[in-house]
Parts: structure tokens; C-alpha cells; sequence
């Protein structure tokens, strides 16, 4: 085996010590397992930006209490559901996509510092295209990937409305077909809403 020397700052050192006690482990074990982690993403092609993307991801969806679901059975499902209220489904659906975005707002408030964000956790999600243009006025989100049916593109529609409404976002109108959702609306500032009053 290898034998290396790896320079620490004192609080990096200290903190380890204390996980390898913790752990009932040595520091070079700590370090070996560290490099390995290191290692193991580089070969998946992962980053540790990305690694510490896909761990606020799981955390979001963990807030939320999103479960993985086969894709089909979730069209299979929604198509049930649409049949027997639509209404009903759209109106839980929007709700869901209005507690996403409290929480993604509470973690980027400005609905145009999205756009870097939608791009590097597109990565862990199974649609095809998540991708959100923003200007000064208006903001345009495109989904691909998004189910097989038609209900999949109109619940996925309401959620995002639901979710741009939080970021204040008005004049919603969205464009869908089966597997696609677009929603654009403008951006309208504080200081708007001010002057109009």
C-alpha cells in the first residue's frame, strides 16, 4: 500500500478525528474511504458540486415526500384519476407544485436565478428536457419526458403554474402534449406592484 502525506488545516484534522472516533475507525481509514468516494464519482463522471446537488435534490423530494414511481403506472393512474375528477386531481397536483416552490423559494427567491439550477438538477430526474428561460419579464419552462398521456401533461402543467405563482409570476399560459409541458408567464417586480397601487 501506499503511503502518502496529505496536509490538512487544524479543523479538517479535528474534525475527522472526531467522526473516526465516532465511527470507531482510524484517520487513515477516513481518508482511504474519502479518496475512494472521491474516486468512484470521477470514474461515474460526477463532480462534488454535483454530488452536493443531487444531496439538496434528495433532500427536497424527501421534504416534500416524493416517492420514486415506475412512470407508467403513474400515467396509468393519473389517466384513472383524470377520468373520475379532473378538477380534483389538477387542484391536488397545483397544491403540490405550491408547496415546491415555497421551498425552492426559500432556497433561490429570485425565480430568474432558477435557470443555472434547473440545468444541474435536470440531471436527476428522468424527463428528457428541464430547462427554464427567464429575462427581465418573462419566464418560460419547458418540460419533456413528462409521462406518456395526456393527464400526465395537464397535471404536470398545474403544478407548475401553482409553483411560478409562488415567484409571482402572472399571465400563466402553458402549451402541452402528451410527454411535453410549457408554461410562460411574466415577471412582474415588487416595485410593479407598488406602483400600481
Amino acid at each position: 500500500m501506499a503511503r502518502l502525506n496529505v496536509s490538512l488545516t487544524n479543523e479538517m484534522a479535528k474534525k475527522i478525528q472526531d467522526f473516526a472516533d465516532e465511527d470507531g475507525k482510524t484517520i487513515s481509514s477516513i481518508i482511504t474511504e474519502s479518496v475512494d468516494l472521491y474516486l468512484h464519482l470521477k470514474s461515474m463522471g460526477l463532480s462534488r458540486s454535483q454530488l452536493m446537488k443531487l444531496m439538496k435534490f434528495l433532500e427536497v423530494t424527501k421534504s416534500v415526500d416524493a416517492v420514486p414511481v415506475p412512470s407508467l403506472l403513474l400515467d396509468t393512474t393519473l389517466n384513472l384519476a383524470i377520468s373520475n375528477s379532473s378538477e380534483k386531481v389538477i387542484d391536488i397536483w397545483c397544491e403540490s407544485g405550491r408547496i415546491a416552490g415555497e421551498l425552492i423559494k426559500s432556497i433561490v427567491p429570485d425565480v430568474r436565478q432558477l435557470s443555472q439550477e434547473f440545468k444541474e438538477y435536470a440531471l436527476f430526474t428522468p424527463l428528457t428536457k428541464m430547462e427554464l428561460k427567464t429575462d427581465d419579464k418573462e419566464v418560460e419552462l419547458i418540460l419533456m419526458g413528462t409521462g406518456y398521456s395526456m393527464a400526465s401533461a395537464r397535471v404536470t402543467a398545474g403544478a407548475i403554474k401553482c409553483f411560478l405563482e409562488v415567484y409571482g409570476i402572472k399571465n400563466i399560459s402553458e402549451s402541452i402534449s402528451e410527454g411535453f409541458v410549457k408554461v410562460k408567464g411574466s415577471i412582474v417586480d415588487e416595485s410593479d406592484i407598488v406602483g400600481e397601487e
